[in-house]
């Protein structure tokens, strides 16, 4: 699987050993609950939104320790400020997906020798396949 932020790559797939660790996908409907004075029982309203949380994990090789180094402590900065189109590329199938309008709400990074690890949970709305 390969993941871009807008022109961010996230996770480069298979080839590059970098595919998606712990992927999970949370969703979450708007529900607002109405309840009446001296109303027997409250009634739930679906709002017809949808809000999706994406979390994993991606380890990344560099060619030295310093460029990992580098990566570790630059690459939440990189993602800061950034609400844009995230790009999930099914492998092999070339699935493409979509999460519009996406933000990286934290992201943890980690390294170790020549690998830098990275921990990122991204929101946005509904995922949509893409247009054949």
């Amino acid at each position: 699987m390969k993941i871009f932020f807008g022109d961010i790559n996230l996770a480069s797939g298979v080839e590059y050993g970098e595919t998606p660790i712990d992927f999970k996908v949370f969703g979450q409907r708007a529900i607002q609950m109405l309840s009446t004075i001296r109303g027997d029982e409250a009634k739930a309203v679906d709002r017809g939104n949808l809000t999706t949380r994406l979390e994993f994990r991606v380890r990344k090789k560099h060619d030295t320790t310093e460029a990992a180094q580098d990566y570790t402590i630059r690459h939440a900065s990189e993602l800061r400020d950034l609400q844009t189109d995230l790009t999930i590329v099914g492998e092999p199938s070339n699935t493409t997906y979509y999460l519009k309008n996406a933000v990286v709400s934290s992201v943890e990074s980690m390294g170790n020798g020549n690998v830098s690890e990275h921990f990122y949970k991204i929101i946005g709305g509904a995922v949509t396949l893409a247009e054949e």
